[in-house]
């Protein structure tokens, strides 16, 4: 098997308002938190690079825990009150050895191999890669080369992670279920969707 070209950045930054708690730390089962699930599955996967981007307070706190290892690298942003993108570009300017780049949420935990091999296979050059579901673009998506240089270089900090994609091609890669497009975003969201589904 060839050597993983591809590397991650772990978008954690977010105060998590509507949650009234940090993503970063809610449970995905008994045993795992959000973050700790996300870690293993992309460390399992084999990415080459892991980089998480958080704020200050989740730092010190993932400190605590076994999610921490020395071969992933932690950015701390000091503007939480930007849009993501911010994060992304701080992210990505610490992914040195990688030519392709997931781009993951840390409210979305249900990232496994299989949905990463069906995004990684269709990487290429020229274009970046997403995954939809029913005609609805999810996440993560996949950056190449090019695309980590432009946003590295991106003049504006506050912009739209969206509105700065719209600006590259995109190669869409249909999936089969709805797990790319799900976000845990306040706590009936995640009562809901684990209470139905564990």
């Amino acid at each position: 098997m060839e050597p993983c070209e591809a590397g991650v950045v772990i978008l954690a930054a977010g105060m998590s308002e509507r949650m009234k708690e940090m993503k970063v730390f809610l449970p995905y089962n008994a045993n795992t938190t959000f973050i700790e699930k996300i870690l293993a599955s992309y460390s399992d996967w084999g990415c080459r690079e892991i980089v998480v981007v958080t704020n200050p307070e989740a730092f010190q706190r993932m400190n605590q825990t076994k999610a921490v290892s020395s071969s992933i690298k932690i950015v701390i942003t000091d503007q939480v009150a930007f849009e993501r993108f911010y994060s992304v570009k701080l992210g990505l300017q610490a992914i040195i050895r990688s030519s392709f780049c997931f781009i993951q949420n840390v409210d979305n935990p249900f990232i496994d191999g299989s949905i990463l091999d069906l995004i990684y296979q269709s990487r290429s050059d020229k274009k970046y890669v997403s995954p939809v579901y029913e005609n609805k673009g999810g996440h993560p998506v996949l950056l190449n080369s090019k695309n980590i240089n432009q946003i590295r270089n991106w003049p504006v900090n506050s912009a739209n992670f969206k509105e700065v994609l719209r600006t590259m091609e995109c190669t869409k890669i249909e999936m089969k279920n709805d797990r790319v497009l799900i976000n845990i975003n306040s706590q009936k969201e995640y009562r809901t969707f684990f209470m139905n589904q564990n």
